[in-house]
Order: C-alpha cells, then structure tokens, then sequence
C-alpha cells in the first residue's frame, strides 16, 4: 500500500504532515533492520504497529518527540543531517518499544505490553524475550573503556563507581566509538553474551557534564526507583536531544591550583642585553631553564608538586621573548616580578590574552619549545610534546581524578571495577594523542610510563 503514497501526499495515519515527514522514515527503518535474530523482533513489531494502528502510532511517536524535546529549544529547528534524523528515529522507535504507550480504543496501552499479547505481532520466543528486556532494562549512562572493532566494547556505568564493566558484543557500534565516550544504552543478555539493544545515545565532550549531571538529578530524585529509572532515561534523551538542536555552552576552566579562570596571557620584551637577562634570571632561585629552551618560573605547593607561575619562551625574532601566564592575577603579578629581575636588560612591548576555551584542542604556549630558528621537525616536536607529557603526568597515579569519583588511579585499581576504568582512562590519552599526533605529523607519545607506574597490564 505504502508504494502508492507519494512523498509529498498527506501520511495515512491521520497526522496532517506529509508522508515524508511523518510514517515514510519509520517504515524506511524498518527495511534496514535485519530479518532474522532477536533484532527482527523490532521490525516486526514496528510493522504490525504500522498496520494494526496507524493513526495512534504515528500519534505516540510525536507526542514522544514533545515530551523529551527540551523545553527552551529555539522555535526554529537548526538543520539536522539524513543521518541524524535516522538516528533519532531509531532512538524514538524503541523508547516507544520499551517505555512509551499508545491509545487503543480509547485507553492508554503500554506498548511493550500491547506487542507481547497472543494478537501482537507474530514472534519467536527469542524475539518476545528480546521485546520484554527492551522494558526491563533501563536507558543508562555508560563510559566507554575499551574497544574492540568489529567485536566487542566494554562499558563502565558512569554514576555507579562499584558497578562491575560489561563486556558488550558489539559489531556495529564498535567501528564508531572510542574509549573515553560517553553513552546511553540499553544492555541486553543474548544466550550467554550481553549485547546493545540498538539505540544509542552519544554524547560530544562538552555535552558530557550537561548529561552526567541530568542524570545524577533523576538517580537522586525521591521517587520510586522505577521512576528513577524512567526519569535518568528522560534526562539521557533530553540532553542528547539538546547537544543535536542547540548550542553547547563552552566548558568554565580554571587553574587546579589557584581555581581562579584560566586565561592564556602572554607579554612580549625586546630583549636589549641577552647575556645580561641570561645571568638575572639564572640567579632566580625559582626560574629554571636556558636561553635556547626557554625559562620556568615554578613553585613549590604543598602537596608536594611543583606548578608553573611563568613560562619565558624565546620569540620568533632573535631579539624577543615571550613570558606566558595561565591566569590574569598571575599575569598582573608576573609583570611586576619579570620587570624587576630583567631590569634594563628587556624592554615591555604589548600583551596580548586569548580564552583556553578556543584553544581547547592545542597544547597551552607554556608547554611547547622552540629552536633557534623557530621552527620545529617533527622529532623534535614529538621529544618536546613527550617532555611536556612526562612532566604532566609526573604524579598522575597519585591525584585525585574526578573521573574516577575522585579517587587517585592507585586507588581506583584496586578494585576490578575501578580498575577498568583507569585503563579506560589510559586507552582515551593514548587515543586522542594518537589523533593528535597524525596531524601534527610527527610520532605518537607513548603513556606506557603510566601503565607500568601502577604495574598494571593492558
């Protein structure tokens, strides 16, 4: 029947859209999805729906969409992509399956339920088990810890820091994702092996917060734990919903230390006596370093780690250098400090600052070297970034991580299900330098360092 609708004709169910934008993306999803396995059950329930109930399904899928579509979107929809769009019909079809309800003859069914009756659609025991987990396993948030391509996952629940990691047989889903993501999921037993029910909820880097705290809202709520379960849900698919159709806000960052915003500063000298600056600065008890690598001034906190007040890096023209601070008060004390100790030896010439927050995918200017001729070979930019590592990650397995619930990695270890996610943790670093270093052509900084400090293995 449907090969008689035209795109542009109204859709039969009744909605006043058109076809296009109404039934045709559902039905068009329901010949991609496979025809055999537990899967097929989705298929089959999508298309008895489609015939049984037209009207009222097409209903329920867009009041769905109102119900989880955030309440201060913009009225105009931005453009979303085909595949976009196809992913949010997925996610929709099987919340309807697992959590939504239809009106049938003039009462309000739930649907899992409606499907798994003897006048439901035709399915294997296999495929009603398969509907009937779709109810029984909540919408949850999981971080990614390890990935397999074209076999399996491993997830970590994301609020739950006891939770033991599930090993999830995934094909599909793990040529997309990489460890360190965040996603919401539903985890389904198959035989003897776990598996994705289908929909998944990925969220970007800056959306992460927003989802983590949405979702530690509904955990805390006192409701019944069912309707915890249902509210993280709705929390999960309203935040991924938001990350498609509105502007992230940029992340707030601040030092560690002084937790004041970070704000990249840089003053620019003309250097007027090099050897004379050379010598003042050497005498610094706290400035270490040397004219061709550049000059750190640090100090000592106490929790026994060094931090950086001020970076002095050679510029681009022999005759200037460059003093970096990350925060404003540090700037506005290091002018005074650096004007004093170089005297008449470097002349101030401008300063100029730049948010971290547009900058959040390049390493700060305090953390990179310069040759004499201001340039760098790709050796040389791989030793200078692995210096940069080391010295970040110096006492790495001793300090608090909010992403492992504030526990230090040594700690976290000690128990399988924080031991996972600290090689998840390890296998996001050694990932995205991996990415790193493909475009800045040069070779790939290894973090084996770290693994072998908790003498843990991969």
């Amino acid at each position: 029947m449907n090969a008689r609708i035209g795109r542009n004709d109204p859709c039969p169910c009744g909605s006043g859209k058109k076809y296009k934008h109404c039934h045709l993306p559902i039905e068009a999803q329901s010949a991609t999805l496979p025809a055999t396995g537990p899967q097929a059950a989705v298929e089959r329930t999508i298309a008895w729906l489609n015939q049984r109930h037209r009207q009222a399904f097409g209903e329920a899928i867009n009041q769905l969409l109102d119900d989880l579509w955030p309440e201060d979107a913009p009225s105009e929809t931005p453009y979303l992509g085909d595949d976009t769009k196809q992913t949010i019909n997925i996610n929709l079809l099987e919340w309807l399956l697992a959590e939504g309800d239809i009106l049938v003859k003039g009462q309000l069914r739930r649907v899992n339920e409606l499907v798994r009756e003897a006048s439901g659609p035709r399915l294997s025991e296999a495929q009603r088990h398969w509907i009937l987990q779709l109810s029984e396993r909540p919408l949850r948030l999981y971080t990614v810890t390890d990935v397999r391509p074209g076999e399996s996952i491993t997830l970590c629940d994301a609020l739950d820091a006891d939770a033991l990691p599930l090993l999830v047989q995934e094909r599909m889903g793990s040529q997309s994702v990489k460890p360190g993501m965040l996603i919401g999921c539903r985890v389904i037993t198959v035989g003897e092996h776990l598996d994705l029910s289908g929909a998944i909820y990925s969220f970007s880097n800056l959306a992460n917060a927003g989802a983590m705290a949405a979702a530690r809202t509904a955990v805390e709520a006192n409701i019944f734990p069912e309707d915890q379960s249902l509210m993280m849900g709705v929390s999960i698919a309203t935040a991924w919903l938001r990350q498609l159709i509105m502007p992230l806000p940029k992340p707030t960052m601040v030092d560690m230390y002084t937790r004041e915003p970070l704000l990249y500063v840089t003053d620019h000298y003309r250097v007027l006596d090099t050897a004379a600056l050379a010598l003042a600065l050497a005498a610094c008890d706290d400035v270490s370093g040397d004219a061709q690598a550049g000059w750190r001034r640090e100090i000592d906190c106490e929790d026994d780690l060094v931090r950086s007040l001020a970076a002095v890096n050679p510029g681009k023209q022999s005759d200037r250098i460059e003093v970096f601070y990350r925060t404003q008060r540090y700037a506005d004390e290091g002018r005074v400090w650096f004007d004093a100790v170089a005297g008449e030896a470097a002349r101030f010439l401008t300063r100029e600052a730049s948010d971290p927050r547009s900058e959040l995918h390049t390493y700060p200017r305090e953390q990179t070297l310069a040759t004499p001729s201001g340039t760098m070979s790709p050796e040389q930019m791989a030793d200078a970034f692995e210096q940069v590592v080391l010295r970040t990650y110096a006492h790495w397995s001793d300090q608090p991580i909010p992403a492992l619930h504030g526990k230090t990695p040594r700690e976290a270890a000690r128990t399988p299900a924080g031991l996972e996610r600290v090689k998840g943790l390890l296998r996001n670093y050694e990932s995205n330098e991996a990415t790193m270093a493909e475009q800045d052509g040069r070779r790939a900084v290894s973090y084996q360092f770290l693994w072998d400090a908790l003498e843990i293995a991969r």
